[in-house]
């Protein structure tokens, strides 16, 4: 009698080894990186789901509009989201994690308007649309808060391209492999022969999941995840999901293959 009280003592104490501790990710639909339409959610919800699986983890990702991810990760909501740049801004409230791939931040437009660029005074008076909660580099945004830009924004990532596709903005920012997996999408042949991007990078940047900042739990999944990307890039792993993003094949890119 007293060993099976011992027992059940010891079994409310001590949580079983088979249990699974969850991690809430917050994302938003971001081909090809990260893909609401995929039962695995993408090639970077695979790296992350990977990653946290060596630490003993369960990733459940959830899908929300950019600035949403921001502020449930600010109330406590999420305990990460992801992919972001780790900007000034966003380090007021979050802790940044290793890079996981890097992106890069072109302009498209339409081919039968000349365009060229060199710097962002170029830009001025032409009518660029952006989306809502997104960073385009520290001085895009420095000069879109300044109001040095026409900018027109919206909270869905292919209103953009719906604009420039019919004529209504010149210019639209974007990282070049989402871009173009979203023209993919969007249009057909012959409307994606009509929209091409400028060779000048506005921004490159690594992409990263953000934790929530000064919270012991999150700081605590950021150690272990960070140790364990270490790891990731260590064999190669990251080396071959970057070039699987740059060539157009990120869907076939797995850990370990």
């Amino acid at each position: 009698m007293l060993r099976v009280l011992l027992l059940a003592v010891l079994s409310s104490i001590i949580p079983p080894l088979s249990a699974e501790q969850v991690v809430r990710v917050g994302t938003g639909d971001w081909r090809p990186y990260v893909d609401q339409g995929r039962a695995d959610a993408g090639a970077l919800a695979r790296l992350v789901d990977a990653v946290f699986a060596e630490a003993g983890y369960r990733v459940e990702f959830s899908f929300y509009p950019w600035d949403r991810n921001v502020l449930m990760l600010q109330q406590g909501a999420l305990d990460a989201i992801m992919p972001y740049s780790c900007t000034p801004a966003r380090q007021d409230y979050a802790a940044c994690s290793e890079p996981l791939v890097s992106g890069e931040i072109v302009l498209f437009h339409r081919k039968d308007r000349t365009f060229d660029w060199e710097s962002l005074q170029d830009l001025r008076g032409l009518r660029i649309a952006t989306t809502l909660g997104y960073s385009y580099g520290p001085q895009f945004d420095r000069a879109v808060q300044d109001g040095a830009l026409q900018i027109e924004q919206s909270s869905k990532e292919e209103t953009a391209f719906r604009l420039l596709e019919l004529g209504r903005v010149d210019l639209h920012p974007q990282d070049r492999a989402v871009g173009y997996a979203l023209l993919h999408s969007l249009f057909s042949p012959e409307q994606r022969l009509a929209i091409t991007h400028h060779p000048r990078y506005l921004n490159t940047e690594p992409l990263r999941l953000l934790f929530r900042k000064d919270d012991p739990h999150a700081r605590a999944l950021l150690q272990q995840f960070n140790a364990r990307l270490a790891e990731f890039a260590r064999r190669g792993e990251l080396r071959r999901l970057q070039q699987a993003l740059f060539s157009g094949n990120a869907d076939r890119w797995r850990p370990g293959r």
